[in-house]
């Protein structure tokens, strides 16, 4: 199920922008609008899947399993797994949307500040 109102999900359905680097059937990954890293890309389901449900405890099929996977295939992709990378996933009060993703930054060994 897929949010209109969600920002990422219009990104996911093609009605908004977004430079896609990555995709399978169920995953996105995008780089983000605005980073905070040199390599600052995030991977998200493409279903509408809430971060507040998440943090309840409301999990599908494997949901992180799938989603951890998701990111290792682009961190490979970009070979950061060669240079090195971050993984950040915000919750409660520091994230700008419900739909849940996850961060990777890259590209440097400076430390973001907290600003993702």
């Amino acid at each position: 199920m897929r949010d209109p109102n969600c920002l990422f999900c219009q990104i996911i359905a093609g009605d908004k922008p977004g430079e896609k680097v990555w995709e399978n059937e169920a995953f996105l990954a995008i780089t983000n609008k605005y980073p905070q890293a040199p390599v600052h890309l995030l991977v998200m389901p493409k279903e509408h899947e809430s971060k507040k449900e998440l943090a309840a405890g409301v999990t599908k099929d494997n949901f992180w399993d799938k989603i951890m996977g998701a990111v290792f295939e682009v961190v490979r992709l970009k070979n950061l797994d060669q240079t090195g990378y971050k993984l950040v996933n915000n919750g409660a009060g520091y994230n700008h949307f419900d739909h849940e993703h996850i961060h990777i930054l890259g590209g440097t060994k400076e430390e973001p500040a907290g600003k993702t």
